[in-house]
């Protein structure tokens, strides 16, 4: 997909790429130092080639959780230098039903459409362990680019409803990922005894994959983007990176969802197998339309309101993306006795 810059962020920590899979497969490190001397850290991982790439994915996504963390700019402004109309403010339950109560702290956004100015809700932005009642949100968080932040949203609101019910066919691509992943990638983990499995969601203007990797650390991870080929690929390096991120430094909620699956790998394996049907070998090679939507336009399309981006410190430098109307501010509830792995 293409990819907008995050922003020229500059990250005061490590920066260190080691390779895994016996180099198909590369992981970025890279820390932010935050407030009082702690610090953010984030791995990324990559295809063979790319290590420039991921290692600039790991510096921008680890500002962006640093600047996130640290809600400084947060309080509520209602009309902005030069006299221009005040912003639009949306409420808590624009993101959440039956929301508990709001702290009232705001935190200023640009859609992503229109440029309209809007205040959004602190404890949708945040990422830190507020006292707010509301589950702080990694969905969104810019470290690829926008369009890409928009797109894990996307995936994680699919996955989410598919989860509470799965209705809609699940189609298993297994079989498949020696063509849907680069050469040597599926050779690589089968001699270090890793189970990778496929499965793929159609939705209108994307496609959106689950990708399980058991072995000594079972994760799974969910990506969307135009083609099946892309987002399986996009998912799978996102579950290699899940596997090396230590769990103390997420937000508990995701430490639990990872927990759960590291600890019920079999039964989360048994369960989206015994769901699946499989897919026909043409999904592989399927195209991402000639005249393809951009990702503001379907995420405004999918959830009835624009995506909202948002700059917590220099105007251009967007940290996250929220979405009003995704499911990922809320926690989802599962038409199975294992919780939904995605926010």
């Amino acid at each position: 997909m293409a990819s907008v810059p995050a922003g020229s962020w500059s990250t005061a920590g490590v920066d260190e790429v080691v390779d895994c899979l016996g180099g198909a497969v590369h992981l970025a490190y890279a820390e932010a130092a935050g407030e009082g001397g702690a610090d953010v850290a984030v791995i990324v991982a990559g295809f063979s080639g790319h290590e420039a790439r991921t290692r600039a994915r790991a510096r921008a996504r680890a500002e962006a959780v640093r600047a996130l963390c640290e809600p400084s700019g947060a309080g509520r402004p209602s009309r902005s230098a030069g006299g221009r109309a005040a912003a639009k403010e949306l409420r808590l339950d624009d993101f959440v039903g039956d929301p508990p109560g709001s702290t009232g702290v705001t935190v200023p956004g640009v859609g992503l459409l229109t440029g309209n100015r809007y205040l959004l809700p602190a404890e949708v932005v945040w990422l830190d362990r507020q006292e707010c009642g509301v589950e702080p949100a990694t969905s969104g968080v810019v470290g690829h680019g926008v369009p890409e932040a928009i797109a894990e949203i996307f995936a994680h609101d699919v996955v989410a409803r598919w989860w509470a019910d799965p209705r809609r066919p699940l189609l298993r691509v297994s079989e498949q990922l020696d063509r849907l992943l680069p050469p040597g990638v599926m050779d690589a983990a089968a001699g270090l005894g890793l189970r990778v499995s496929a499965f793929v969601l159609s939705a209108q203007d994307a496609s959106v994959a689950l990708v399980t990797v058991g072995g000594d650390a079972g994760a799974l991870a969910v990506a969307a983007d135009r083609t099946v080929k892309s987002a399986v690929s996009e998912a799978f390096l996102l579950a290699m990176a899940s596997r090396a991120q230590p769990w103390h430094t997420l937000p508990l909620p995701d430490s639990m969802r990872r927990f759960a699956v590291w600890h019920r790998e079999g039964d989360y394996a048994a369960y989206l197998e015994g769901m699946a049907v499989e897919a026909d070998t043409s999904l592989v090679h399927e195209l991402g339309g000639l005249r393809p939507a951009s990702w503001p336009e379907i995420a405004a399309h999918r959830f009835g309101h624009e995506p909202v981006a948002v700059e917590p410190g220099t105007p251009g430098q967007v940290a996250k993306v929220v979405c009003p109307g995704a499911a990922c501010y809320r926690a989802t509830r599962s038409a199975t006795v294992l919780p939904c792995p995605i926010p």
